[in-house]
C-alpha cells in the first residue's frame, strides 16, 4: 500500500449500512378480524360480569327492603 492510498481512505467517511430491523409478522385481514373480535368478546364478557354483580347487589337490597316492610306491617297489625 502506498502513501497516497492512505491519504485517499483517511479523509474519506466509511459508510455505515443502515440497521437490519427485525421482520414484522404479515398482518391480514382476517387476522386482525380475529383479533379485534376476541377484545371485542372481553369487553362484553367484562360487562356481562359487571351487570350480574350489580343484579347481585339490587337483588340484596330488595330483600332488605321486604324484611323491613314486612316488620313495619307487623308492627301495624299490632
Amino acid at each position: 500500500m502506498g502513501i497516497f492510498s492512505r491519504l485517499k481512505s483517511w479523509g474519506r467517511k466509511k459508510e455505515v449500512p443502515p440497521p437490519i430491523e427485525a421482520p414484522k409478522p404479515p398482518t391480514t385481514f382476517e387476522s386482525t378480524n380475529i383479533e379485534n373480535v376476541r377484545a371485542k368478546m372481553d369487553l362484553i364478557l367484562t360487562q356481562i360480569d359487571s351487570l350480574r354483580v350489580q343484579n347481585e347487589t339490587l337483588n340484596e337490597r330488595i330483600k332488605n327492603i321486604e324484611k323491613v316492610v314486612a316488620e313495619i306491617l307487623s308492627i301495624a297489625k299490632s
